[in-house]
Parts: structure tokens; sequence; C-alpha cells
């Protein structure tokens, strides 16, 4: 879980602006981790945000068509005023191949926060056969309309499918 935050992005992108530096850490995909702005100029452009967390499912069988795989990617505001903001949600389907990830569908949604049909992107693909089996992944991005942006996108857990390509 990656949580974004405003005013904590504030205070950290000025430490970074005046050449404080903090070791990089990975963090698993459930550990919470803070957003920060890159500029200070950013982060007081987008200090009044709050805090939200960047969600999806991870590449799975559709339920309701048969023979296609889905992602879904949606937004959880956890404080401040993003409350009643819509987000652009961007969904990338993307599969391993030649050793690399290639993105097979793609699906952008301006949603509010949520989840559920109506509050997500989904991106689906229809497998021409459902033999042999491939890794598949999705990556998602949430822009809220109105508020600058760090390049942070979520990567889902990869799932290894009988979906042909």
């Amino acid at each position: 879980m990656r949580i974004r935050t405003g005013a904590a992005s504030a205070a950290l992108a000025t430490l970074l602006a005046v050449g404080a530096a903090v070791p990089a850490q990975a963090a698993g995909s459930d550990a919470p981790s803070y957003r920060s702005a890159a500029s200070a100029q950013s982060a007081r452009a987008g200090s009044g945000v709050g805090a939200f967390q960047t969600l999806g499912d991870n590449v799975h069988f559709s339920h309701t068509v048969r023979g296609h795989i889905n992602a879904h990617g949606w937004w959880k505001n956890l404080s401040g005023p993003a409350r009643g903001v819509k987000a652009k949600v961007t969904v990338w389907l993307q599969v391993k191949r030649g050793g690399e990830w290639k993105t097979l569908a793609t699906d952008v949604k301006n949603v509010y926060s949520g989840g559920g049909s109506g509050k997500r992107a989904a991106a689906a693909y229809k497998c021409t056969y459902n033999v042999g089996q491939y890794d598949f992944r999705s990556v998602i991005d949430v822009d809220l309309i109105g508020y600058p942006d760090d390049s942070y996108k979520k990567i889902t857990a990869t799932q290894r499918l009988g979906c042909g390509l």
C-alpha cells in the first residue's frame, strides 16, 4: 500500500530543496509508504490535497466475459480536501514477453474515490486461446485532477495465467 500526503510532501520537499538526502528504501507492496513532491514549488501547490491511496487488483480472468482477463485500478481518499475531487486513473494490463513487459490493453477514466464498477478504470484483453502460461501484471497511475503529481505508479503482483496471446 502506498499513501500520498500533501502536508508531509511540503515538509519533505523543503528538506530536499536545501540539499538534505535520505537513502531510498525498498517497500513491500503492503507496506505503507508516503508520496512526496519533487520540488518545494510543487509541494506548496499540492499541499492541500491530503492523503490518498493508489489501489488495484491483480490481473485475473473476467467473471462476466468468458475468455478475457481484466485489471482494475482505483483510488481511496484517506483525508483532506480530496473529497469531491475526481482523479484520472490509468490502468495498463501487461504481459512479460522476451524478458520485457509489453502493454496489451489500457483504460483511462476520471473517477471519484472509491472503487466498484463506477469508480475505477478497467483494462481488458481477449485471450486468443487458453493454452500456454504467461506472466501478467497491471500498472496503475492515479492523478488527482487539478493537483500536481509525482511519477509513482502502483505495480501489482505478477500472475501466471493460461491466456494465449
